[in-house]
C-alpha cells in the first residue's frame, strides 16, 4: 500500500474509478513493451529502445504519482510510507532496471487498490447508513404540497411522508398513521407503528400508510445527523494499540533505509538494497489498527449501536466492573400497578374505578399507570369533577357526589413498592402499589456480563434502598447502592479500586458518571440529550442484551489488532532478511509486501461478520 491510499475515510468504488483504469493502463504497457521489444530492437530516442521507452512510460503512469506523494509528505513533515518505495523506484530507473521499476510500481499501486476495496467492505455498514439520508422532502403549506431540499426545512414545518419514502428530519406525527422501519437507527428489523403524537426519526422509512409530521430537529441536530457526526468522529479516532503503532512507525523509514544502505555496502548489490526498501515499507503495520477499528465500529452500527471512537470499544475488552443506573436503564421507566389491595369489603373493580376516574386527566406517571390498569381490566369509569392536584401529596375530586382522594402512602415501602391510598368520603377503600418493572432482557444481560468475567456488576441509583434491592434481586445483581446523588455516582466510578469501569445510564443525572467512566454507555431511545452527548457508546435500540455482544466484539477487535501487528511485523522482518541475503528480487518483494497488507486488511474485515 502507498501513502495516498492510507486514509480509510477516502471511499470510492475502486473498480469504477479513474485510478483503476490508469493503473491497468500503466501495467498493460509492461507486456506490450516485452512483446514489441522482441520485434524492434533498434534504438528509437536518445539510445532508448522501444521496450525501454514503454517501460519508462509505465513507470511515469504508476510510479511518478508515488514519488510525488512522497515529496508532498516530506514537505508537510507528515508520516508517509511512500518514501521507501519512491527511493526504490528512482534507484531502479537510475541503474537501468526499467523492468523492475515498472513492475514494482504497477504491483504497489494495484495492491493499494485491492487493499482499499477490502477496507471498504469493512466499513460498508457505516457507508450504507450515511447514504440513507434523503435529499428532498415534501413540504405541506397553505394546503399545497411542494418538493423542497432537505437543507431548506426549518423547525415547525409540516411535511408529508407516504409509503416507501424516507423520513427527512426528526419530527412528531400530526396526522395519519404508518409503520416505520427504524432499522437504520435502532437495528430493529420489525417495523413499529407510529400515529398521532408519536416521534419519527430522520433516515427511517415509512413502510405503509400516510402521515403529516411537524419538523422538530433538522440537519445536524436530527438523530440521524448526530449519528453521522458520531461515525465520522469515530473513524478519525485511534485505539491505544494504534497510537503505539504510530509511535513505532516513525522509526521505520530511517531503520529500513539504514538496512538498505547496509545491504549495499556489504554485498555491493544495489538490487538487494532496492528489495529491502520495498519490503520494509510498513503499510500493513500502519493498517493493523485503523482498518480493524472501522470494521468493529461498522459491525456495532449494524446492531444499532453507535460507538464514538475505537478507544471506547477497546476499553470494554479491559473492563472489570460495570454499573447500571436503575430507572429507565434496567427498568422500563414506566410504573405499573402490581398490587390492588381493597379494604372494608370492597372489590378491586370498585377501588380502581374510583381512583382511575379522578386520575383520568392527569399526566402523572402513577396516574397513567392507574388508568392503564383500569382499562386493561375493562373497569367502567365515571366523570370526575372539582379535581385538585397537590404536588407531592396526591389528587382530589368528586365522583358521583363522593369525595375521592388518592394520596401517597408508605405502607409497602419496605418491599420497595410505591403505594397510594384511595379514600372515599374519608374512608380507606384500599391501596394501589406500583413498581417500575425490570426490562425483560435485563437479567439475561447481567448473566451474560458475569459469564464474560466481569468481577463486579452493580447498580447505582438515586431511588430508595428497598426499591433498588428489589430490582437487584430480580435481575441477579448482588452489588447495589441506593440514594445516590450524581456526585455519589461519580465518586463510585472514580474509586481507584475499580479498574476499567463501564457505566450504563440514560438521564441527565447520569451525565457525570457517563463522562467519568472508562466507557459511558447511554440508552438511545429513552436517554436524555445530555446523556447521549456525554456517552461514548449509544444503544439506539435500548436493548441491554447487546452489551455482552459488545464485550465480545471489543475483545475480538483487540485480539485482531494484536494479531495483525504481530503478523505484519513478522512478515516485514522475514522479507527484509530475505531481501538482504538476495533470496527476494524487487518484483517478488513487491508481491510479498502487498500479500502481507491485503492479509492484514482481510483479517480486520472479518470482524464485520462477528456473530451476536
Amino acid at each position: 500500500m502507498i501513502g495516498r491510499y492510507a486514509k480509510l475515510n477516502v471511499y470510492e468504488e475502486i473498480f469504477k474509478s479513474s485510478d483503476f483504469y490508469r493503473v491497468a493502463g500503466g501495467a498493460t504497457l509492461i507486456p506490450v513493451a516485452l512483446f514489441l521489444g522482441g520485434m524492434w530492437k533498434e534504438a528509437l530516442f536518445a539510445s532508448f529502445s522501444l521496450t525501454e521507452l514503454l517501460l519508462l512510460l509505465s513507470v511515469a503512469v504508476n510510479g511518478v504519482p508515488i514519488v510525488m506523494e512522497a515529496i508532498r509528505g516530506m514537505a508537510s513533515r507528515e508520516l508517509n510510507v511512500d518514501e521507501l518505495v519512491s527511493i526504490a523506484i528512482v534507484a531502479c530507473v537510475a541503474t537501468g532496471n526499467f523492468l523492475e521499476a515498472a513492475v514494482v510500481s504497477a504491483i504497489m499501486v494495484a495492491g493499494a487498490l485491492v487493499e482499499e476495496a477490502v477496507s471498504d467492505s469493512a466499513r460498508h455498514a457505516i457507508e450504507e447508513l450515511v447514504e440513507m439520508s434523503p435529499d428532498t422532502a415534501v413540504l405541506f403549506e397553505d394546503g399545497k404540497e411542494t418538493p423542497v431540499k432537505v437543507e431548506e426545512i426549518r423547525k415547525g414545518d409540516i411535511l408529508v411522508v407516504r409509503s416507501g419514502e424516507l423520513i427527512a428530519v426528526d419530527g412528531v406525527v400530526t396526522h395519519g398513521a404508518t409503520s416505520v422501519d427504524e432499522s437504520s437507527i435502532t437495528g430493529e428489523s420489525v417495523p413499529v407503528s407510529r400515529s398521532l403524537g408519536d416521534e419519527v426519526y430522520a433516515g427511517t422509512t415509512c413502510v405503509d400508510g400516510f402521515i403529516q409530521m411537524e419538523a422538530l430537529r433538522v440537519g445536524e441536530d436530527s438523530t440521524f445527523g448526530k449519528i453521522v457526526q458520531m461515525i465520522q468522529a469515530a473513524e478519525e479516532s485511534k485505539t491505544q494499540s494504534a497510537r503505539i503503532v504510530d509511535q513505532y512507525a516513525k522509526w521505520f523509514t530511517p531503520v529500513i533505509l539504514s538496512c538498505a544502505i547496509l545491504a549495499l555496502l556489504i554485498t555491493g548489490d544495489i538490487t538487494r538494497a532496492i528489495t529491502v526498501l520495498i519490503v520494509g515499507c510498513p503499510c500493513s503495520f500502519l493498517l493493523a489498527g485503523p482498518v480493524t477499528t472501522v470494521a468493529a465500529i461498522s459491525r456495532a452500527a449494524k446492531e444499532g449501536v453507535l460507538v464514538k471512537g475505537g478507544g471506547y470499544l477497546e476499553n470494554l475488552a479491559r473492563a472489570g466492573s460495570l454499573y447500571f443506573d436503575k430507572t429507565g436503564t434496567l427498568t422500563q421507566g414506566e410504573p405499573v400497578v402490581v398490587d390492588v389491595s381493597p379494604e372494608a369489603g370492597r372489590h378491586e373493580d370498585e377501588l380502581l374505578a374510583m381512583a382511575a376516574s379522578v386520575e383520568m386527566g392527569s399526566a402523572h406517571p402513577l396516574a397513567l399507570a392507574i388508568v392503564k390498569k383500569a382499562e386493561a381490566l375493562k373497569v367502567g369509569l365515571c366523570l370526575a369533577e372539582n379535581i385538585v392536584s397537590e404536588p407531592g401529596r396526591g389528587i382530589y375530586g368528586e365522583v358521583e357526589g363522593a369525595k375521592v382522594e388518592v394520596v401517597s402512602s408508605d405502607a409497602m415501602a419496605e418491599k420497595g413498592l410505591t403505594t397510594v391510598e384511595v379514600r372515599v368520603d374519608g374512608e380507606c377503600w384500599g391501596l394501589l402499589s406500583f413498581e417500575d418493572a425490570s426490562r425483560p432482557e435485563a437479567s439475561l444481560a447481567v448473566e451474560g456480563l458475569k459469564t464474560r468475567g466481569f468481577t463486579e456488576v452493580g447498580i447505582l441509583s438515586g431511588d430508595r434502598n428497598a426499591a433498588v434491592k428489589r430490582l437487584a434481586d430480580d435481575v441477579g445483581v448482588t452489588s447495589w447502592h441506593g440514594r445516590c446523588r450524581p456526585d455519589d455516582k461519580l465518586k463510585m466510578i472514580r474509586d481507584p479500586k475499580h479498574a476499567g469501569v463501564i457505566f450504563v445510564g440514560d438521564g441527565v443525572n447520569d451525565a457525570p458518571a457517563l463522562k467519568a467512566a472508562d466507557t459511558g454507555i447511554a440508552m438511545g431511545l429513552r436517554g436524555s440529550d445530555v446523556a447521549l452527548e456525554t456517552a461514548d457508546i449509544v444503544l439506539m435500540n435500548d436493548r441491554l442484551e447487546t452489551l455482552p455482544f459488545l464485550v465480545d466484539l471489543s475483545r475480538k477487535m483487540s485480539r485482531t489488532i494484536k494479531v495483525n501487528i504481530a503478523l505484519s511485523f513478522i512478515i516485514n522482518l522475514i522479507a527484509v532478511i530475505l531481501g538482504f541475503v538476495g533470496l527476494l528480487t524487487p518484483i517478488l518483494g513487491a508481491i510479498t509486501h502487498n500479500i502481507g497488507s491485503i492479509l492484514v486488511v482481510a483479517l480486520a474485515a472479518s470482524l464485520r461478520y462477528a456473530k451476536n
